[in-house]
């Protein structure tokens, strides 16, 4: 194995190888909850989904949302249209865990689901449901209502699609990379409700936040808290994952911004998608690492492999076809290596990470550096994986791509050879 590896075209010859600060302001604390207080706030920006159908939807919304005052859950009426009977307003063009959709009265409702299932996790709308009995949950959002998340990439789909002005409250700061959003975070006050959990009580109750942005994992039910599950984890594609940012706005009263955001993003990666290499020259990848003598890595239908895949590569592991990670004997894991041109894995080490920080998380790593021509790496704590880059995919895959075609670090840097010892 090679510190410093060469282009990957050499690989024929190798290839016979076997809660941190807390400030609860006092306007929180204290924060009126009464109907005149709600109604003399100022209201959202009447939202648009920019470049699907604006005015349709901005027409069908907004006759009740300015009356809303806060989240009291589903009404039921006596007229009732099943959810296969409303009509699709908007499908996302990557993602699979969200779209919009009209109910029986007329409302635009979100439609929130699970993005590998297609099992239906929540609906929201502005202002009170108006759409009968319901068999989901339903979340009603008042006007300018304050948001706590639950991840950190929560935030930042927020930064990029409308901003971070209504964002009080986190139970992850502690994970959170240095950058903008901390930086936010820090200055404007925001609350570390981490507790026992997943969450502070106290510090919830004193935020009263009209949104909870969590994981499906998380049943906030019993507490009364207006959850809402983001599945952007679950997506396929990684144009799925940060096309999240549009709902995100959406609720936020102003998806255009999110809209225009993400066909920014979407047209930097595809732009980067058409530089392929010629067919049956692709490099073969592994991804993944060992634990207890097992190995671990995506699935043939996750946004990994199409990371690869976009940058030009054949994911190993296409016989594989799971939607989550894969457990493989160290066995299969070195057949699979014996056929590949680079082993590129993520990690989290503070300093530089090494073969030797390699082998102390398993000795049967070594093997895996005998059968393979090229070990990449993706440092977490020096690059934003699951933060930044969730919004920003075309950086890695024009770093993927530089590794791939080039055998050379990328602009971003966020893949390095791993070093030696």
């Amino acid at each position: 194995m090679r510190a410093c590896p060469p282009p990957w075209r050499t690989r024929a010859s190798n290839r016979s190888k076997s809660a941190t600060r807390m400030r609860i302001r006092s306007s929180l604390r204290f924060r009126a909850k009464s109907f005149s207080d709600a109604m003399t706030r100022r209201y959202f920006k009447a939202p648009t989904f920019g470049l699907v159908r604006r005015q349709t939807l901005m027409a069908l919304t907004w006759g009740t949302a300015l009356l809303c005052v806060g989240l009291l859950g589903c009404q039921t009426s006596a007229s009732t249209t099943p959810r296969s009977a409303w009509s699709t307003l908007d499908a996302p063009q990557h993602a699979k865990g969200h779209s919009w959709h009209v109910n029986g009265a007329g409302q635009v409702t979100l439609m929130l689901s699970n993005p590998r299932s297609g099992e239906a996790l929540c609906a929201v709308v502005q202002g009170p449901w108006r759409g009968g009995s319901l068999d989901i949950p339903c979340v009603e959002l008042a006007p300018e209502s304050d948001l706590v998340t639950s991840s950190t990439t929560h935030a930042h789909l927020l930064h990029a699609g409308v901003g971070l002005d209504r964002w009080v409250g986190c139970n992850s700061l502690n994970y959170m990379a240095e950058g903008p959003v901390l930086q936010y975070a820090t200055q404007n006050g925001v609350v570390d409700v981490a507790g026992d959990g997943g969450w502070n009580v106290e510090r919830m109750e004193a935020l009263s936040p009209g949104l909870v942005l969590g994981s499906p994992a998380y049943d906030l039910s019993t507490r009364g808290w207006p959850m809402v599950p983001i599945t952007e984890y679950l997506e396929a594609h990684p144009l799925g994952r940060a096309e999240w940012m549009v709902p995100l706005a959406w609720m936020m009263g102003d998806s255009s911004a999110g809209a225009q955001a993400f066909a920014g993003v979407r047209d930097r990666y595809e732009a980067l998608v058409g530089h392929r290499m010629e067919p049956g020259k692709a490099p073969k990848v592994l991804m993944g690492s060992v634990a207890d003598g097992v190995w671990h890595a995506p699935g043939q239908n996750t946004f990994v492999a199409r990371w690869v895949e976009d940058a030009g590569g054949q994911y190993a592991l296409t016989a594989e076809d799971h939607d989550s990670n894969v457990a493989l004997g160290l066995e299969q894991v070195l057949e699979h290596a014996a056929q590949c041109d680079l082993w590129m894995m993520v990690v989290h080490d503070l300093d530089s990470f090494t073969v030797s920080d390699l082998l102390a998380q398993d000795p049967k790593h070594q093997a895996l550096l005998n059968a393979t021509d090229e070990v990449w790496v993706c440092n977490t704590a020096k690059h934003d994986y699951f933060g930044a880059l969730v919004v920003q995919p075309d950086l890695i895959l024009e770093d993927l791509r530089s590794a791939m075609q080039l055998g050379q670090i990328g602009p971003h840097g966020t893949f390095q050879p791993l070093s030696p010892p």
